[in-house]
């Protein structure tokens, strides 16, 4: 009661960063107690390898196996509902999504429970495997996704969307470039040479490290040299030193961003590259795993 009349009486300003510091911690606090009981159920499984608790033919071993399986055969359903129209108002895609994630750790973390880490006949270490590489796949496949929008469900990023930020930005730092412009001409040319960034994976890996590698010299070296300009202008307008510091880490901060922006339009365009080739990966070791569970329960049940 205290509590909701301090919360009551506080500033609107207070309350919204509660309620904001909320929205992000309660998140992460379902995945912490997620994770926790995941390697929970891993250990588990682990401490019953000598089937003491549990056997995978009967009872509890038999539940883990069939619930497991089920999970992992619901896998489909989130690809289905991102692309067929008839599914389109069934729930929201973030929904399956989330699902998707909750399903692709769990359906394993049973199926080892079930196996308690025993690969058993030749049937069932197939079944094994390729349930490891489908989740395996799986956990890069989020990395991806995640690299490719802003926050894990947030809008999908695009070049367009970032060049307008990259413009904006060297709009911004206009003023800066009056002091030095050779500083504008090079931060132009490297613009230019990053965002021709070639076609094939290897090539967008190799041209993205050498352009890391070329941003580290380069904005060292524009920074220093529009810290001696501003410095140069403060004397010469009776600046206060703390104005200058202020103006300095000012234009420090602008590079910084503009620095990361290229930097965020060459990973999106790597790893779009890279999210093409993994999907054409995962549909196959997903299919094979459909089809090699199926044999493995057909030869538990028929022998």
């Amino acid at each position: 009661m205290e509590t909701a009349t301090v919360l009551s009486n506080a500033p609107s300003g207070v309350l919204d960063n509660i309620i904001s510091a909320l929205r992000k911690a309660v998140p992460r606090l379902l995945t912490l107690l997620f994770s926790m009981l995941a390697l929970f159920m891993l250990f588990m499984a682990w401490a019953n390898r000598s089937e003491a608790v549990w056997t995978a033919e009967e009872g509890w071993g038999y539940a883990f196996g069939i619930t497991g399986g089920v999970l992992m055969l619901l896998l489909g359903i989130y690809p289905l509902r991102k692309r067929l129209r008839v599914m389109s108002g069934w729930l929201t895609v973030k929904f399956w999504y989330r699902l998707h994630i909750i399903f692709g750790v769990m359906g394993p973390v049973l199926i080892m429970m079930h196996s308690s880490y025993r690969l058993g006949s030749m049937n069932g270490r197939v079944a094994f495997f390729s349930m490891v590489l489908v989740a395996s796949s799986g956990f890069f496949g989020r990395y991806f996704y995640r690299r490719l929008h802003y926050g894990l469900y947030g809008r999908k990023a695009t070049f367009e969307s970032l060049r307008a930020d990259s413009k904006e930005l060297n709009y911004k730092l206009g003023p800066l470039f009056k002091l030095k412009p050779n500083a504008k001409e090079l931060l132009k040319e490297y613009e230019e040479r990053a965002l021709a960034m070639p076609d094939g994976i290897l090539s967008s890996a190799i041209h993205w490290i050498s352009m890391r590698i070329a941003a580290a010299r380069l904005y060292r070296v524009v920074i220093h040299s529009l810290n001696k300009k501003l410095l140069a202008a403060g004397r010469l307008k009776g600046w206060s030193q703390s104005k200058v510091r202020r103006r300095q880490q000012s234009m420090r901060r602008q590079l910084v961003a503009h620095r990361r922006l290229l930097r965020q339009i060459q990973e999106y365009h790597f790893y779009e590259r890279l999210t093409s080739f993994w999907h054409l990966l995962h549909l196959p070791l997903f299919l094979m795993l459909i089809i090699t569970s199926l044999v493995h329960v057909y030869a538990v049940h028929a022998y």
